[in-house]
């Protein structure tokens, strides 16, 4: 990452080849404005980008919000049609305007073209193209298996951390794998071949027959202490080393998980980080009295089900850190879409139609 000051308030930056780092600091603390008199601009220059995963995405959302507070505005430029998607079905085309050229955003941010560097980046080829889930208006669900509820999904579409009305949350579980001979594909490979196993039995994760693959989607059936919850999630991304969910409308939160396995110190490292908002009013009320204690159980338990499997202590750490205080109130209309109350509003049809199927069975 390469930090170019424009102006008193407008910095260019020519992001690396490669984010995969959910750290938003070396960013934000890259250009600092050194008026207040003007507003500030942070121009993205995509033109590097070679790979983005979740966490990468992590890493931007974050960055947008706090350039939000700051009354700072983020401009993308050399963005191709690949990292446009991204940004489109992410939500992160929200956050920061896209330009066509570093020209046209200086333009926007109203300082002249001519004090840009006379080095301009070659346009780099993306390597993720087949690890992103394509943009879509609505989710399309397939068959699955009869015991799924599986409601709130068909014709939903998908909505990250920039939607929602909550405030903005970081969770982190990370695990230390002390198995030798083990790499972080063969964890992320565990994961995902286990992954409805290695949830709490009040927890049930439904794949698609295709598994954790980009576009696929999960069905979810939970017990929560407010009641029944019928969701799911979409695959966002995944590649060998991570994957990330992303939810649909109605879903308790809006926003993503990431998975991933790497290695620091000589010490693989598995890590589940999820970014989210309650989805709606009556969602971060939830959150704010039992949801979010709830929540630290589903994904420590996930962590310790991995721990048991690879027969390693359960050496697991858990950091919280809000990202964004502020609520989004434009946001409050999400409540009609609530996954936990239409669940409840259609339960009674789903018991008297599955009393209905067992006495036709015991007839026949």
């Amino acid at each position: 990452m390469n930090a170019v000051r424009l102006d008193d308030n407008v910095c260019l930056l020519e992001l690396p080849s490669e984010l995969t780092d959910p750290d938003e600091r070396p960013y934000s603390n890259a250009c600092t404005p050194r008026s207040s008199a003007r507003d500030y601009y942070l121009i993205l220059d995509f033109s590097a980008v070679q790979i983005m995963n979740g966490l990468g995405a992590t890493m931007l959302v974050k960055f947008s919000a706090l350039a939000r507070r700051r009354g700072q505005s983020l401009l993308a430029v050399s963005v191709s049609d690949h990292y446009r998607d991204v940004l489109q079905i992410t939500g992160l085309n929200k956050a920061i305007l896209i330009y066509s050229s570093r020209e046209e955003a200086c333009a926007v941010a109203q300082v002249s073209g001519s004090i840009l560097p006379s080095r301009q980046l070659p346009q780099a080829t993306a390597r993720d193209t087949s690890c992103w889930a394509k943009p879509i208006v609505q989710l399309n669900i397939p068959e699955m298996p009869p015991e799924a509820i599986n409601r709130n999904m068909k014709g939903r579409r998908v909505v990250g951390p920039v939607d929602g009305f909550g405030q903005l949350w970081q969770k982190t579980y990370q695990l230390k794998v002390d198995k030798p001979g083990l790499t972080p594909e063969d964890v992320i490979k565990i994961l995902k071949r286990n992954f409805p196993s290695f949830q709490p039995s009040y927890n049930r994760f439904y794949p698609t027959e295709k598994g954790i693959q980009p576009s696929e989607v999960v069905a979810i059936d939970s017990s929560t202490p407010g009641g029944p919850v019928s969701t799911g999630v979409m695959v966002l991304y995944a590649d060998e080393r991570s994957f990330t969910f992303i939810t649909p409308q109605g879903h308790p939160e809006s926003g993503w998980v990431s998975f991933s396995a790497f290695e620091t110190n000589n010490q693989i490292v598995a890590q589940i980080l999820g970014l989210a908002r309650a989805n709606d009013p009556v969602y971060e009320v939830a959150f704010r009295t039992v949801g979010s204690k709830m929540q630290v159980k589903i994904w420590t338990h996930v962590v310790t089900s991995l721990a048991m499997y690879l027969r390693i202590p359960a050496d697991i750490t858990v950091e919280a850190v809000c990202v964004d205080p502020q609520m989004q109130w434009s946001q409050a209309g999400n409540v009609w879409y609530n996954a936990q109350i239409r669940t409840m509003l259609y339960m009674p049809f789903l018991w008297l139609k599955r009393a209905t199927r067992g006495q036709s069975k015991k007839e026949q």
